[in-house]
């Protein structure tokens, strides 16, 4: 069975620094590698068939310059994430700057997925196991309604240099996710981890399970993109320029009506996730991949 990894790359980096996605494309290997370079690697490892990027149309030459053209053994796409790119009958309100967010985004890619696949941020590392325990999950149990996710822990994703937003996940005993909860603003402090809530601090356990914009859908999730879209419009765009659509969303909506599940599969101990929200995050990833490299973990230039 043919399987896709698709890698969602057009986000602003405005915590980042720098230019616009300026963090998508940042060496961070020995030959120049950016972090989304080593989830490829991984995923073409475990086997899957065909990489798609969403990219912001502005940045197609520098992406395929610094990106997608060292990837030469396996198909490679590139789409679009443009705001005027919507379902029929919407169009994009006057004043609105900011993308639609990360459901948006794998809409974007719509015409060329047309198998089960995985998608994950171009932000984050998330280490060779995982892409081996989806792909099984994608070629063996995977369904129309059928999802599964990493089950990342909180305590290893959260930055030492700022906030972070999470999805939280109430996972019940069979290992399916009940619930999904964004939570924005999560800092860890002398106290442990948490976040503010009408004044008062609400802690988190760093053992909590949450999702890393990492799933494995089938093709069906496009169209309850679409679908949603309406309401996420009325609701939100109409009234708030910089409201986004996040996939967290629509999965926690086909959750709570039954219309879909959502399992948990274990993250190996030896995968380290790391992610780039701010400068000196990219700095500590740098770290850790060159120990990897000098471990024998990667090669040294990843695409000969």
């Amino acid at each position: 069975m043919k399987t896709t990894l698709v890698v969602l790359a057009a986000g602003l980096s405005s915590r980042f620094g720098g230019k616009e996605g300026q963090k998508v494309v940042e060496a961070l290997g020995q030959n120049g590698e950016a972090i989304c370079d080593f989830s490829v690697y991984d995923a073409i490892a475990a086997g899957f068939d065909k990489i798609v990027y969403v990219i912001k149309s502005d940045k197609k030459e520098e992406f395929i310059e610094k990106v997608s053209s060292k990837i030469k053994s396996i198909e490679v796409v590139l789409c679009y994430q443009d705001m005027d790119d919507l379902p029929k009958g919407f169009s994009v309100p006057s004043g609105r700057q900011k993308p639609w967010g990360t459901c948006h985004a794998l809409w974007a890619a719509r015409h060329v997925v047309h198998e089960p696949f995985m998608v994950i941020s171009a932000d984050d590392f998330f280490g060779r196991g995982i892409f081996k325990t989806m792909h099984e999950f994608l070629t063996t149990a995977a369904g129309e309604a059928s999802f599964a996710m990493p089950g990342h822990r909180l305590g290893e994703t959260v930055s030492e240099h700022g906030s972070v937003s999470r999805a939280v996940c109430d996972i019940n005993e069979n290992g399916f996710v009940q619930d999904i909860r964004e939570i924005r603003a999560i800092t860890k402090q002398n106290d442990g981890i948490g976040y503010e809530l009408n004044g008062q601090r609400m802690l988190l356990s760093p053992g909590t399970i949450v999702n890393m914009l990492s799933f494995a859908f089938a093709p069906s999730i496009f169209e309850q993109i679409e679908k949603g879209f309406a309401e996420f419009f009325e609701n939100y765009a109409k009234h708030d320029l910089t409201s986004e659509y996040y996939l967290n969303s629509i999965v926690r909506k086909l959750i709570l009506k039954g219309d879909a599940s959502l399992k948990v599969l274990p993250v190996d101990s030896k995968d380290r996730w790391m992610g780039v929200t701010y400068k000196p995050d990219m700095e500590k990833a740098k770290e850790v991949i060159n120990k990897l490299i000098d471990d024998g973990e990667y090669p040294s230039k990843l695409f000969p």
